[in-house]
């Protein structure tokens, strides 16, 4: 498979080229074709030229530059240029600063070979695990947001639906109209997460060890959550919402004898 990972950055030159250098290493074990889509928002801490440096030393580097519009506007850019220039079979969503280890990455590719159209990589199934230092707040704010989405897009059974590490196949991205998901924040992972879900997909969660950042400032800030609590809503009054309710869902998440505990 050729797999295509598509990395948003504003601000990461500390962690852009050891993020990668990582991905290469991780990929000479694994039986697949790897290229990385940077898509830098212009950073003005000099991010995207050492992304092109990279580039103009690895063809399997690529960079995407734009003004800065947001999280989930950087991903439809990427994710529309990927599906009309680099021919993937598998697109991956994952963030710049290590918050997702690309160790991880074999373990939702693995998932995809078995069948499966759209692997999460959870912090909420069992196994999984968020950062021992975040504070009361940031936990809160992850954890029963993800409740909120969950029981107003009518998918209770997927655990994680905020999380940002995703292996996608390339089939269900076409299905879905990117040029509709009018969202420019965080609230992007939901909104994209409940349109693969209407399209069909196989859904499987795999428990990950999701870390803190190490260099940087996280760009989470209170606009996005207000975004995001609004489109969740939206979500709730779509047509044929109560329908899809009455499906059976399509999330499954690992069995213990599947699970591979992170190193």
């Amino acid at each position: 498979m050729k797999i295509v990972t598509v990395i948003p950055t504003y601000n990461e030159r500390e962690n852009i080229k050891p993020l990668i250098d990582k991905l290469m290493q991780v990929f000479t074990f694994l039986p697949h074709d790897l290229e990385s889509l940077v898509v830098d928002d212009n950073s003005p801490d000099g991010t995207g030229g050492i992304v092109r440096d990279l580039a103009g030393k690895n063809q399997a580097v690529h960079l995407l530059s734009g003004k800065k519009q947001g999280l989930g506007a950087a991903y439809i850019r990427g994710f529309k240029y990927a599906l009309k220039n680099l021919n993937p079979d598998v697109l991956v969503e994952m963030d710049a600063d290590f918050s997702h280890r690309p160790e991880d990455l074999p373990r939702l590719l693995a998932q995809i070979e078995k069948g499966a159209d759209f692997v999460i990589g959870s912090r909420y199934v069992r196994g999984g695990k968020i950062p021992k230092n975040w504070n009361f707040f940031r936990r809160l704010n992850s954890r029963w947001g993800n409740r909120f989405a969950r029981y107003l897009a009518g998918i209770d059974d997927v655990r994680d639906c905020t999380s940002g590490f995703r292996a996608i196949k390339k089939q269900v991205l076409e299905k879905i109209n990117l040029n509709k998901l009018k969202v420019r924040g965080y609230s992007f992972q939901m909104n994209l997460l409940y349109r693969a879900y209407v399209a069909g997909a196989k859904i499987k969660e795999v428990p990950i060890d999701f870390r803190a950042r190490s260099w940087g400032r996280t760009k989470l800030g209170p606009g996005d959550i207000a975004e995001f609590v609004w489109n969740s809503v939206k979500l709730r009054f779509e047509k044929g919402l109560d329908g899809l309710n009455k499906q059976t869902l399509r999330s499954e998440s690992l069995s213990d004898e599947e699970r591979v505990a992170p190193n």
